[in-house]
């Protein structure tokens, strides 16, 4: 019985991650309109920095929009 929540809420946690990430905005986050998401920038939204690392591909520090697009 305890798996199955742990499931459930799984589940819940993966669905509102999904919502959040459809409403996230490169270009709001994009502060000081560089093109780019800077770390910085990215930790207004915890569920963006949380993914910094993964999607910048380049490693270059900052998030391109393509990359971005990944989220």
């Amino acid at each position: 019985m305890q798996l199955k929540h742990v499931f459930v809420l799984t589940i819940g946690m993966f669905t509102s991650a999904l919502v959040l990430a459809s409403e996230v905005d490169f270009a709001l986050l994009d502060a000081n309109n560089d093109g780019l998401v800077s770390m910085s920038e990215a930790k207004q939204v915890p569920a963006v920095a949380e993914a910094f690392r993964r999607l910048d591909s380049n490693r270059d520090g900052a998030l391109s929009a393509k990359e971005f697009s990944h989220f």
